[in-house]
């Protein structure tokens, strides 16, 4: 993600002599950062992460056994609704290809990790799965919750099969900073709410990574089948990702942003499915740049690839083979203001004219951009008419 000269009497004090620093005798000493090997064992790894939280001002890293599972049949006692101590530090967690699940038998429901606001919380997972976590009602974040102000790294990551209630299947980033790089989400869910895999209103930034088969419902209404992104002021950028086989109840069967900054660039989004916008749901600004591909999406009433209801500028997209099985706009659905640049939308097909590009009520904007090929139709009718546009 993305030193400073001291004050000069900072330095005076540094320069003073030891004595000045003791008090009946004592001398303090910093604390330093500590490296703790936890053993295959649940509770191992519970008194690790309460160890780590014993020192807020340092960071600690937790080597996991490798290739051990470390299954969880309960919450902690406490807050937070994990199976592990809310983090309250800056800890890293490498797993080495280990395992936290909670036990397929067990009917209680917890996440993993929480990180509850302003705390300083810093989490860092390296090389690890996350399984069948499940918070019910109306909780947020399946395997991990954050909270304003709070920092979680992800890197090599498996999260799946984990469910909430609310929102975030996996993860919710209520407000906080989320990077995630080459990991992967499969089968998580919420059953209402928005984002079956990510839902968030906080700083997040996607890289080289997989979402396939996650979903929202089976409650209607549900937005972002993969990733729900929404804010005034954290901006949302996914890079290099693939996002397939993804289902929203509602809007965005992959993704669904409504902010003032979302940027998607060199990824794949294929093959999702929702009510509107089989693809990409927005209704913020959103930037869909160099080398994405939107193709064989599928949604029920309008913008098979893209439902626009914001501001959309595209540059070197290809939105191909999308459907609409029962209205318009299959390749592209708009209302609000869009761009295409050096784009293509072509070979979509809706069960009514316009498959290619239906502007309702919007603003369109052609700039070397090919609308080709769609059954029925390319952009006619539509209102106002598409400039540039052929049928």
């Amino acid at each position: 993600m993305r030193p400073l000269r001291r004050p000069r009497q900072a330095a005076t004090l540094l320069a003073a002599p030891a004595c000045a620093l003791t008090l009946a005798g004592l001398v303090a000493t910093p604390a330093h950062a500590a490296t703790i090997d936890v053993a295959c064992s649940p509770a191992a790894l519970i008194q690790a992460v309460t160890t780590a939280n014993s020192t807020p001002t340092t960071s600690d890293t937790l080597n996991l056994a490798r290739d051990c599972t470390y299954t969880y049949s309960e919450q902690i006692a406490g807050p937070g609704q994990a199976a592990l101590p809310q983090i309250t530090s800056p800890v890293t967690i490498n797993g080495r290809n280990a395992t936290i699940a909670r036990a397929d038998k067990t009917d209680n429901e917890f996440r993993f990790f929480n990180l509850p606001p302003t705390t300083g919380a810093n989490l860092t997972l390296r090389d690890l799965v996350l399984d069948n976590a499940e918070v019910a009602g109306v909780a947020q974040g399946g395997a991990i919750q954050l909270g304003f102000g709070t920092v979680a790294s992800l890197n090599n990551v498996r999260l799946t099969g984990n469910t909430s209630g609310n929102g975030g299947g996996a993860i919710n980033n209520n407000n906080g900073s989320l990077r995630v790089v080459s990991s992967y989400f499969n089968g998580n869910n919420t059953e209402s709410g928005h984002g079956g895999a990510i839902l968030s209103t906080g700083t997040t930034r996607v890289d080289l990574s997989v979402f396939t088969n996650n979903s929202t419902g089976p409650v209607t209404g549900g937005n972002g089948g993969a990733i729900s992104h929404s804010s005034i002021s954290s901006p949302f950028t996914l890079t290099s990702s693939i996002l397939t086989g993804n289902e929203a109840q509602g809007l965005g069967g992959a993704v669904h942003t409504n902010g003032f900054s979302a940027t998607i660039t060199d990824s794949q989004i294929r093959r999702n499915d929702a009510r509107t916008g089989g693809g990409i749901a927005n209704f913020g600004a959103l930037n869909i740049n160099v080398q994405t591909s939107i193709r064989g999406n599928t949604a029920s009433f309008s913008g098979g690839g893209i439902y626009n209801f914001g501001t959309l500028n595209t540059r070197n997209t290809v939105i191909d083979g999308n459907t609409v099985t029962q209205g318009t706009g299959a390749g592209i659905h708009n209302h609000g203001d869009l761009t295409l640049n050096d784009s293509r939308v072509t070979r979509n097909t809706a069960a009514y004219a316009p498959a290619g590009l239906h502007n309702s009520g919007g603003s369109v904007t052609l700039n070397h951009a090919t609308i080709a090929n769609n059954n029925p139709g390319n952009c006619t009718p539509s209102n106002a008419p598409v400039t540039g546009c052929t049928q």
